[in-house]
């Protein structure tokens, strides 16, 4: 058996040296602070985000270079699996899944607005992913679809047609792909989660903690959305909650559902687990969208934290691979976050309070 150091010595240099690089506060700080647009593209000239400069000088259009980002950040998965053999490689490629559940959910919507809703998806089509993921996938032939029955047949041979079929039903009768896009995360975290299960005892731990507290966040953030946007009924909402968290029960979810306090879960989380961002859960908010920015707040740095415990634990684990993903990931939602700020032209302070 490969030993942790063999197996990780040569990824773990790599990627420390890839996260030294990361924007700093401070410069994302200076970004934020430039004028206009053009002058945000200009900071990222020499960068790895270049290529959005590049896109927008020869386009004008940010949405494309957005794109060919997201491209890049699919290539940074497909490099790594140069490195990575064996089970360690199914984790990887499990992970890739996510960018490909989201180009497909985003070619339901355009087969939805075109056939459902009667609208022209001519300038949105431009926009979505076409190139291969992990499955073969004719995004056009789901775009152009004629019902829900040719897409589930277009799929023929991948993991969605089935969830496509057993979620028609709700589908057809609720006039909605909810329920559907719903399943296909139920799936990605299944399948992410028997993967991380076949790694080495050290390995599949650090995985699966990950993996429990990122599946707390996406229900946390269904909570709140579910009982404060869409009045979802309790019995529905619980039914929706993926399993496999790691500091959250369904019955916290229940409790929390019924009294409308979505702090409250929160803060016996951070005070067991996380007691430097209590001074967080004591901050004023007005109104529900306030609530909502200062719960995902939080949020973030609890996964912040979850990574920085594993940057200065023992180095030679996976946990360097997630870290990795998870902190450029987020990097990549802030550059875009400041980049269509300053196309409309909103405010600096605007700007800081939304990363």
């Amino acid at each position: 058996m490969t030993s942790p150091i063999r197996k990780y010595a040569f990824i773990n240099a790599k990627l420390r040296a890839r996260i030294s690089n990361l924007f700093s506060e401070d410069a994302l700080n200076r970004m934020m602070s430039v004028q206009t647009l053009d002058e945000a593209l200009g900071f990222l000239r020499d960068t790895t985000y270049g290529v959005l400069d590049e896109v927008y000088g020869k386009t004008g259009d940010l949405k494309l270079g957005e794109l060919e980002l997201l491209k890049k950040e699919i290539e940074l998965f497909t490099e790594l699996e140069k490195y990575i053999r064996g089970v360690e490689l199914d984790l990887i490629q499990a992970l890739v899944i996510r960018y490909e559940i989201d180009n497909l959910k985003n070619a339901l919507r355009l087969y939805f607005d075109r056939k459902i809703r009667h609208r022209n998806i001519d300038r949105a089509v431009p926009y979505i992913l076409h190139e291969k993921i992990r499955h073969d996938i004719s995004i056009d032939s789901i775009i152009n679809a004629e019902n829900i029955e040719e897409i589930s047949q277009s799929l023929i041979g991948t993991p969605y047609a089935r969830i496509i079929e057993e979620n028609m039903p709700d589908v057809l009768k609720d006039g909605s792909l909810f329920i559907l896009e719903i399943a296909l995360d139920h799936y990605y975290y299944k399948n992410l989660i028997g993967r991380a299960e076949n790694l080495s005892p050290g390995d599949r731990k650090e995985t699966l903690r990950i993996i429990g507290v990122e599946i707390d966040l996406q229900n946390i953030n269904w909570i709140v959305r579910f009982r404060g946007f869409y009045d979802l009924p309790l019995e529905k909402a619980l039914n929706i909650i993926i399993p496999g968290g790691y500091n959250l029960s369904s019955s916290s979810f229940k409790e929390t559902y019924a009294s409308q306090n979505v702090t409250q879960i929160l803060q016996g989380v951070v005070k067991a687990r996380y007691p430097g961002l209590s001074t967080l859960l004591s901050s004023q908010t007005i109104d529900s969208s306030s609530r909502l920015l200062l719960i995902e707040r939080i949020l973030e740095r609890i996964m912040l934290h979850e990574i920085r415990r594993i940057m200065t634990g023992y180095p030679f684990t996976i946990g360097i691979i997630l870290s990795y993903f998870i902190l450029k990931k987020n990097e990549i939602k802030k550059v875009q976050t400041i980049l269509n700020a300053k196309q409309y032209n909103i405010p600096v302070d605007r700007i800081k309070g939304v990363i």
